[in-house]
């Protein structure tokens, strides 16, 4: 698939669009340019390295995937690797990186996969390239976090209807359906983790975002550690429902193993006479197995053996 490049620049209070062979004219602009690379590859982002000056090391970063989130400085331009999570295959949460270049005047992002918040935000990028470099890169990142709240809630409702199941009646597919909202929780808090410490690191890149662009990205940070708080949350839940779930289980085999032991003991004594008559001694057997009234006696007597240890058993609360 070749590289989709999508270059964007402000004319005046217009909003312009084209593609990389326009690049030198919206430079020539003097405003904020945004250039938007999907599917990267090495010959797109080696012209946009020498035209910017990128650092090598960066450019490598970009055509890898995946990385981590981070934040990397150098002298041309920051470096931020940021994740967006996404609903996956099988309810699970994947994640769709997008690289981003900050540097004076310019801004540039680089994923691999379609992204609804670029979209989004190109409707209304105006404003906020009329402002910077920073404050449009504070647009896409305040839009992916807001997304991330709407995924948590679900992953809580899901989480909310296991723990109802697992007090009931659980079965096998409620423990696996819990297995992958505890996958998926762990997924968002190790990435959006790593993207708080990342927006910490921005107060330290004064030379590419302003003071009063830093303020409103604290505010996003404010919103990450909020989510972090909430997925942390939901993942002792899911713990607990787990160990619920255990705890169900293991109580329904001692009832089980309960109700065996008590029929076994209660055969005990039965077995046992019926092993006495089933012997080929009969002389001196009472009841004599040849009187007419034995066999009625003995099962009376079994009946009663029966009886007495049901109650017996009911009085102690075994049963």
């Amino acid at each position: 698939m070749a590289a989709t490049v999508t270059v964007r620049w402000m004319d005046g209070a217009d909003l312009r669009e084209g593609a990389l062979d326009d690049l030198a004219k919206a430079r020539k602009v003097g405003s904020t340019v945004w250039i938007d690379v999907l599917a990267p590859d090495e010959a797109s982002l080696e012209v946009l390295r020498k035209a910017f000056g990128l650092h090598p090391v960066a450019i490598e970063d970009a055509l890898h995937f995946p990385q981590r989130p981070k934040l990397e400085s150098y002298d041309e331009a920051a470096f931020l690797v940021w994740q967006f999570p996404r609903h996956g295959d099988h309810r699970a949460v994947a994640m769709i990186e997008l690289d981003v270049f900050l540097g004076e005047h310019f801004l540039i992002t680089s994923h691999r996969d379609d992204l609804p918040v670029i979209a989004e935000v190109c409707g209304e990028a105006a404003k906020a390239m009329s402002k910077g470099a920073d404050w449009t890169l504070h647009v896409l990142l305040d839009r992916g976090v807001d997304d991330l709240f709407p995924m948590i809630d679900k992953l809580s409702e899901r989480l909310d209807h296991v723990e109802d199941a697992m007090l009931g009646d659980p079965a096998e597919s409620d423990l696996h359906e819990l297995y992958g909202i505890k996958r998926a929780l762990m997924t968002l808090y190790r990435v959006v983790g790593m993207e708080r410490d990342v927006l910490r690191g921005m107060a330290r890149r004064q030379e590419f975002v302003s003071q009063d662009a830093y303020l409103y990205f604290q505010d996003v940070g404010d919103h990450l550690a909020r989510a972090v708080d909430t997925l942390d949350t939901y993942r002792d839940v899911a713990s607990g429902t787990m160990d619920l779930y255990l705890s169900a289980v293991s109580n329904r085999l001692n009832v089980v193993m309960k109700r065996l032991t008590l029929v076994a003991t209660i055969f005990m004594p039965l077995s046992f006479i019926t092993g006495i008559y089933g012997m080929n001694l009969v002389l001196g057997m009472w009841p004599s197995p040849e009187a007419r009234w034995a066999f009625p006696a003995v099962m009376l007597a079994m009946a009663v053996i029966t009886a007495g240890m049901l109650w017996y058993y009911r009085m102690r609360r075994w049963w």
